[in-house]
């Protein structure tokens, strides 16, 4: 039986009656099935633990009420077993682990249940989820399928990010996935991010492996750090020598897309990545959910502001209109922050003159007056005295 049918199976032997009760403590859940199990189950027990707190005093678990406990926590046991190998596999919160399994000493199925002296009152669970999905992902290697498990590591407004150690490679690999709630044209954006990766060829931008349709995911090359990640935790012993190194590599990247007619127009702190490597640090540009082709028809003429350092005035131009001007604002501003550690830039305090005047042509209002690519900035760069 597979698991879409084992699911619905249980759904019915239990009812899906009082399941909406605790369904918001399992809006991860993506399969609606076994939302309904989970949160059916949750109230239910819930609800057996409650009359048994008041019992405690009288000492006796009525016999229907034992009975009741015995075959949720047989269902439970069930649907451990059974899901384990696969993407539902799920664990249950520690303290009601132990709580069914202290209550499994003393219920019987006839007669009623005595319930042990000093046993104590159970503390319900109302706002915490009872049950948690073990994220997985099923990799095929020759004639092998294999399950990982999978742990979340970033979550955007339309994807989460998931990582997990491949034992097949011995190597650690990133999964995007699409959300669930995804109009038609978010979905074709998302899988056009993929293809447009997937055609890149850089040391500097995030590589990928795999499109997987049925899960709305691919694979992708696992980084260490966010640039925001690693200025902030080594600001304070990053040397300029190290900082010019990053900003050369962003502008390497930049300047690789931009030679292939692409915007990304999404540059941030967080899209901005640093692989480790013995002796080295690596700059590695991710998330081109919005980059932007000669020939694409995926940005509509209302499409809202995106990207962290992008030029504000953009609301005014209309996100449709971006061009390399805008893309060297928000560069100018990533290297600012690859240079100080510092997200806001504070023109009157920039003690360095030549960074400053920088900074300020950089973001100049008038886009005539701006780097027009990345050479520009390239060589304005160059010639800062640190």
């Amino acid at each position: 039986m597979d698991i879409t049918n084992y699911l619905e199976n249980i759904k019915d032997e239990i009812g899906d009656e009082n399941s909406n009760r605790l369904e918001l403590l399992y809006n991860n859940i993506e399969n609606e099935t076994l939302k309904i199990i989970f949160s059916k189950i949750h109230f239910e027990v819930n609800s057996l633990l409650k009359y048994m707190n008041s019992r405690l005093k009288n000492g006796h678990y009525t016999a229907n009420e034992s009975r009741m406990l015995l075959n949720y926590m047989d269902i439970i046991d069930g649907l451990q077993s059974r899901l384990r190998e696969t993407k539902f596999s799920f664990s249950i919160n520690r303290y009601y682990k132990d709580i069914l399994n202290k209550c499994m000493d003393f219920l019987v199925e006839y007669g009623g249940s005595s319930i042990p002296n000093g046993f104590k009152k159970i503390e319900l669970l109302l706002t915490k989820p009872m049950f948690e999905i073990k994220n997985k992902i099923q990799v095929k290697t020759s004639n092998k399928e294999t399950n990982y498990n999978i742990k979340l590591i970033g979550e955007g407004s339309y994807a989460k990010v998931f990582k997990y150690k491949d034992n097949h490679y011995n190597r650690t690999f990133a999964i995007k996935r699409a959300k669930k709630n995804l109009t038609k044209k978010e979905y074709n954006r998302f899988k056009k991010e993929y293809e447009e990766m997937s055609n890149l060829n850089s040391p500097y931008i995030i590589e990928v492996y795999r499109y997987d349709d049925s899960e709305n995911e691919y694979t992708m090359e696992y980084v260490d750090y966010t640039l925001y990640e690693y200025i902030n935790k080594n600001n304070n012993t990053i040397g300029i020598e190290e900082r010019k190194n990053l900003v050369y590599q962003v502008l390497r990247a930049f300047n690789y897309l931009h030679n292939k007619s692409l915007l990304h127009r999404d540059i941030s702190l967080t899209n901005t990545l640093i692989k480790e490597y013995d002796t080295l640090k690596v700059i590695k540009i991710s998330d081109f959910g919005l980059v932007k082709t000669q020939e694409s028809n995926l940005t509509s003429i209302s499409s809202e502001l995106k990207g962290s350092l992008n030029d504000p005035n953009l609301e005014l131009y209309g996100f449709k209109n971006y061009e390399i001007r805008h893309e060297t604002y928000a560069l100018t501003r990533l290297i600012y922050f690859i240079m100080t550690g510092k997200t806001t830039i504070n023109k009157s305090k920039l003690k360095n003159i030549e960074l400053k005047n920088f900074v300020l042509k950089g973001l100049d209002n008038n886009l005539e007056k701006r780097y027009q690519n990345t050479c520009d900035i390239r060589n304005a760069f160059s010639k800062i005295k640190f």
